[in-house]
């Protein structure tokens, strides 16, 4: 007699593979220009984790985890701090800290901003285990890579939907990180992802409030137990980002899970670098309007004041992503600013700036000039342009703008600066990496740490790399 076999097929499992070219990748293995990528991302967001190791979220968040005071020798670095911290303590306040700002970096296909979790659990660890700073650069780039292809496979319906896909896929980031480090063998290392599955969260209803810096830390502390665990032998399921995936997102393409293991191009090469502390999507409004604030001081017939005063409306076309997170038109705190389309472009115009001083608690409540220009603007989406694309059209009551004849000027941006298609170059990143770096370490020590983090790959043991960080 005949028999039919019942077994179920399985489909093929993208989370091992994934896990599997993870786990056997070497640094040897990694492009020179992936390498260099990775220490610009570090840099980076090192620099933006100082500049913001003071502000109130960091602050708020210390008074409820407590970090002691110790030797050097004890716990891990808490950047910009004199306190140390065990491991997961360390996680989350750096990770809190290298996010409140908003002025990380940023993957344009998926809007995640990789660094953050990924430095958050990978640097702490590699500390207190005194790793070489080749293997921190290899584990921080398999955090990256895994995030933002999990990111891809959700994308773009997770967002769209509600969930922030940062904090989302920050417990993978982590996981990766941390399991590299770890070494783990390919089925233990997908279990961390597994593990991390039941870990991920974050919502965009948390957008301009304390929690949403949370997102960032909390999953790089996540990730590392997720590591943790899946080294004792602690299981998970098969396929386990998958099965997730199908909760968070109605337009899944799993194929992007295992697509770096299939030959698919490094992901980390697609992630900008942001010159303004606030919402990528803001960027391109950013820059045509400095470009404008830049006319106006051109112009020999007209004086700065009289063109601002002149505008009677600014008419925005953008990625429809734009209206989806900064649509706060009068925002209340710093926090709130920086998911704020209409801030971003008014401090541009009125101060021909849009550093960490204009996106601050104080210019969001009492620049009355600033809210009078956020009430001109008004936006329209198009889903054909990209999210790093915008045109603005800018509308006189009747004196020409910046000296021209016309009493309307177009300004299209292509890619704004920071993009990937728009780079900023490598004295840019080191000026920004000095202005939030300086004010806590002081010039000498900023400019150390940054020349550490050039030569990052040429460090035996990071323990005191990473000391540079804190006070």
């Amino acid at each position: 007699m005949s028999s039919i076999s019942t077994q179920k097929v399985q489909s093929k499992d993208e989370t091992l593979e994934l896990a599997t070219f993870l786990s056997q990748l070497t640094y040897q293995e990694l492009p020179r220009e992936v390498i260099d990528q990775a220490k610009w991302c570090i840099l980076n967001i090192l620099g933006c984790a100082l500049g913001s190791s003071d502000a109130s979220p960091h602050r708020k968040a210390r008074a409820a985890l407590d970090p002691k005071e110790t030797t050097p020798a004890q716990g891990a670095t808490v950047w910009g701090r004199p306190e140390r911290a065990d491991l997961q303590t360390a996680a989350i306040l750096n990770g809190i800290a290298a996010t409140t700002a908003d002025y990380d970096d940023a993957h344009l296909r998926t809007v995640i901003h990789p660094s953050c979790t990924s430095i958050a659990a990978v640097l702490p660890w590699a500390e207190i285990h005194h790793v070489s700073g080749k293997e921190v650069i290899l584990a921080f780039v398999a955090a990256v890579e895994a995030q933002c292809a999990i990111g891809m496979a959700v994308s773009p319906s997770s967002y769209a939907n509600g969930w922030h896909i940062t904090g989302l896929t920050g417990s993978f980031s982590g996981a990766a990180g941390a399991a590299k480090l770890l070494h783990l063998p390919p089925h233990q290392f997908a279990a961390a992802l597994g593990h991390a599955s039941s870990m991920a969260s974050g919502t965009r209803a948390m957008f301009g409030t304390d929690t949403k810096t949370l997102h960032a830390g909390l999953h790089a502390s996540n990730g590392i137990l997720a590591a943790q665990l899946a080294k004792t032998g602690f299981a998970s399921c098969e396929a386990p980002i998958e099965a997730w995936a199908r909760l968070v997102s109605t337009t899944n393409d799993n194929s992007q899970i295992g697509a770096l293991a299939r030959g698919g191009p490094w992901q980390i090469l697609e992630n900008g670098f942001k010159p303004y502390p606030c919402g990528i999507v803001i960027h391109p409004l950013i820059d045509a309007c400095l470009e404008l604030f830049s006319s106006f001081n051109q112009a020999a017939s007209l004086g700065g004041p009289a063109e601002l005063e002149d505008i009677a409306g600014i008419q925005v076309t953008a990625n429809p992503q734009l209206i989806r997170l900064c649509n706060v038109r009068h925002p209340r705190t710093g926090l709130e600013t920086i998911f704020s389309l209409y801030h971003g472009c008014a401090v541009a115009l009125v101060h021909g700036r849009a550093g960490p001083a204009e996106f601050s608690d104080a210019v969001a409540a009492d620049d009355l000039v600033v809210r009078r220009v956020r009430d001109l603007i008004e936006v329209q989406t198009d889903p054909e342009f990209r999210d790093d694309e915008a045109q603005l059209v800018f509308i006189s009551r009747g004196i020409a703008l910046a000296g021209g004849a016309s009493t309307r000027r177009t300004i299209y941006v292509k890619h704004a600066t920071g993009s990937v298609g728009n780079p900023m170059t490598k004295a840019q990143l080191e000026e920004k990496f000095l202005a939030q770096a300086t004010g806590c370490l002081g010039m000498e020590r900023a400019k150390e740490a940054m020349e550490a983090c050039w030569t990052l790959d040429s460090i035996d043991d990071v323990s005191d790399f990473a000391k540079l960080f804190g006070l």
